[in-house]
């Protein structure tokens, strides 16, 4: 590759002759982040004299010098900078293309790559995933989770996305918000906590602001909706305890640390030792698992079919707890009458 340019230079004369190779563009670019013409050649399963061959067809068909040698490294000239923009365009619009296609794929195979926060990964998603699997087993689930706005950034990527409240980033182009799982945020304690009898049926923000609370990581959806509650009764609440997951903040009640907040759904795994109750009762602090999810024309018949079995999911679930809570209701009014 030492000699490149000097190539270049022999056959400018027929450098309109040369048209530009997407290929070569992005050889380019990949040895530029590489920063090694081997290393390149290792990751795109091609010999180091097929990469210097794109390499120059590419210098012939711009009619610029695109890059220079600086010891072991390869570096830009500043055409060569100029065309990393598109570059790097081309890349990500050859990742949304291959999005495109793998969303065209149908049902008997193929991979649905599902993005989801911990808290809808953990408790929210997985009862749909295993029906999905019983009623299409040719299709591979793939599952990642990350932070809201991690997911966000990479959704071209991805089939599907599954985020708490509240979505504050902005919604890429091709996709869409599906409200999904309607749920409320709770207060837990111990079951020994000296105020346990008079918060039994519920408790308002304004008399939590002395105790000590155990609060998510900050990109929480749970931590998020309650601040915000907060900040719109104007209250002021201490910072004594931060950990990661609902189970850290279960674990760290258990250990009568505090008091914490958590989506109700997460009580509903296993047989937790914990009290719980609704904050500002009777509406409570109501929240959304969402989906996020291609709009209509980008959207494959596999990933159409998961959106459907989720909702009727979420509906079958959430009315089967309407029902049970009407009934506790009907048998409080009994015990009291």
């Amino acid at each position: 590759m030492e000699n490149d340019n000097d190539y270049f230079f022999q056959k400018l004369q027929g450098a309109d002759t040369v048209e530009l190779n997407p290929n070569h563009l992005l050889t380019l670019l990949k040895v530029i982040r590489e920063k090694s013409v081997t290393r390149a050649a290792e990751l795109m399963n091609l010999g180091q004299p097929a990469i210097s061959a794109r390499l120059r067809q590419l210098n012939l068909a711009v009619g610029e010098p695109l890059y220079r040698r600086k010891g072991h490294e390869v570096v830009l000239t500043p055409a060569g900078e100029g065309l990393m923009v598109y570059a790097v365009a081309l890349e990500e619009n050859m990742k949304k293309a291959e999005g495109y296609i793998r969303r065209l794929k149908g049902l008997s195979a193929g991979t649905l790559r599902i993005g989801a926060t911990v808290t809808a990964s953990n408790y929210y998603i997985p009862l749909s995933l295993v029906e999905f699997q019983k009623k299409f087993p040719g299709i591979r689930i793939s599952v990642e989770t990350a932070p809201t706005h991690e997911l966000f950034r990479r959704m071209t990527e991805l089939d599907l996305g599954f985020v708490e409240d509240p979505i504050e980033e902005d919604i890429p182009e091709t996709f869409q918000v599906k409200k999904w799982w309607k749920d409320k945020i709770v207060l837990i304690y111990w079951k020994d906590h000296p105020m346990s009898e008079k918060w039994q049926n519920g408790v308002m923000l304004e008399e939590l602001v002395d105790y000590p609370i155990i609060w998510r990581e900050p990109e929480s959806g749970v931590r998020k909706t309650v601040e915000k509650a907060i900040e719109k009764k104007g209250l002021r609440f201490k910072l004594c305890f931060e950990v990661s997951g609902a189970d850290a903040v279960k674990e760290a009640v258990r250990a009568k640390m505090g008091i914490g907040f958590v989506a109700r759904r997460v009580l509903e795994h296993g047989n937790s030792d914990l009290l719980y109750c609704e904050i500002d009762p009777p509406r409570g602090i109501e929240w959304w698992i969402n989906i996020i999810e291609p709009i209509d024309k980008m959207k494959s018949r596999a990933t159409q079919a998961l959106v459907d079995l989720c909702m009727q999911m979420s509906h079958k679930l959430m009315d089967k707890k309407v029902k049970s809570e009407h009934l506790k209701e009907n048998d409080m009014l009994g015990n009291i009458a």
